[in-house]
């Protein structure tokens, strides 16, 4: 008995030894994409949205250039709690997808953390959840009145957003879908009921974890198990030139671009009936497709062409990111935004929020009058810089 426990024993820490071997390993000679962080082990899901934040989600977000804590609030918001708004206080809502959630970036270095810290009287609402577009924007829009703001920013993805607004399963997770009515005059909802999906929450195999090792297998799980479909709609050459695209794919763009501009109109509309009329923008927000060198094929910057087209045909105020960032401010292999692009997209939105009149009793916001903050009838500490 005593040599199969010693048997038992010198067997276990030789797997220990060689499964830290393994790991060291990993971490100086593997390869780069290994430990694959999926954003959905923080949601769960939602049968209006498709997959909405997880309340008081907790953990690690990691991936091969970049590890993160996440920490999200009751409501599901990757920030400190919210109380009740106070007197004078001027809350900006920004709605968006991983960009705006923070894919590559810690608490407090969010282009949403950067607008307070230029101006501390705006409290800043972080409403982006990775994956979404406008469509499932304007679903989420009641949640958003619902914590009262006086502005609301829409933060649009030049690289992804057309196609998702029409896609049904981006990334193999069902979800409402916009399509054109038969008079093509209005967008229709479409996709419900949503089926219940399991591939969001904490039980994901390795979606949080740190261990090089355990992405390795993850990766490999995950290759052995894709299936074919499901995948979002980049196949549209959307960056291509005009006159090289083929009549049946350019009419599938138009009506993309049709579908987008209704469903932006019908935001702002939202917006102007519950907050007021001038309470509304869409902030551009460039991908590394938008600085690609042009050739005979691609052509960088036709979305975001189009796209500012359609916003001065509506009236809505936009907020052209593209001009303030370079190839730098973008992760090499994971492609978001880096610290440094957080920072030149906050204090781009700062400055234009400069130029928005804000209501009379906004001009004094608690924010910064060193007034103790009262939610649930509890002092709210000041917001951290990080976490």
């Amino acid at each position: 008995m005593k040599n199969v426990l010693q048997n038992v024993a010198v067997t276990l820490v030789a797997t220990v030894i060689s499964l830290v071997g393994i790991e060291v390993s990993l971490r100086i000679w593997g390869p780069e994409v290994l430990t694959l962080g999926n954003p959905y082990a923080f949601y769960e899901f939602d049968p209006v949205l498709g997959w909405n934040n997880r309340p008081n989600a907790k953990g690690q977000m990691t991936r091969s250039e970049f590890s993160f804590p996440v920490s999200n609030n009751s409501l599901g918001m990757r920030d400190v709690e919210i109380g009740n708004k106070r007197p004078g206080e001027y809350r900006v809502a920004f709605l968006g997808d991983s960009f705006t959630w923070g894919m590559g970036v810690a608490y407090g270095e969010r282009f949403t953390e950067v607008v307070e810290q230029q101006d501390a009287r705006i409290h800043t609402l972080n409403f982006g959840v990775t994956g979404f577009s406008p469509v499932q924007y304007l679903l989420q829009l009641d949640r958003v009145f619902a914590l009262q703001p006086d502005y609301v920013v829409l933060v649009f993805c030049l690289e992804n957003d057309l196609a998702e607004n029409i896609e049904y399963t981006p990334y193999n997770h069902p979800k409402p879908y916009a399509r054109l009515s038969s008079d093509g005059s209005r967008v229709e909802i479409a996709g419900y009921p949503l089926p219940v999906s399991s591939k969001e929450g904490p039980a994901l195999f390795g979606a949080t974890s740190s261990l090089r090792i355990v992405g390795l297998v993850k990766l490999a799980l995950d290759t052995f198990n894709k299936k074919p479909g499901g995948e979002i709609l980049w196949a549209l050459p959307f960056h291509a030139w005009p006159d090289l695209v083929s009549p049946q794919d350019q009419q599938a763009i138009d009506m993309a671009y049709r579908i987008n501009e209704l469903l932006l109109d019908e935001i702002r509309k939202r917006v102007d009936r519950a907050i007021g009329p001038g309470r509304f923008a869409v902030v551009l927000a460039p991908s590394e497709s938008e600085y690609a060198p042009p050739d005979k094929l691609m052509y960088p910057n036709v979305v975001a062409d189009r796209v500012l087209e359609g916003l001065m045909r509506l009236g809505i105020p936009a907020v052209d990111g593209r001009p303030v960032l370079t190839t730098a401010d973008f992760w090499k292999t994971d492609g978001h935004w880096r610290p440094s692009g957080h920072r030149k997209i906050g204090e781009l939105i700062a400055k234009y929020l400069e130029s928005v009149p804000r209501p009379p009793n906004a001009a004094s916001a608690a924010m910064g009058d060193g007034s103790p903050a009262t939610g649930n009838g509890e002092a709210r500490l000041p917001r951290p810089v990080a976490r």
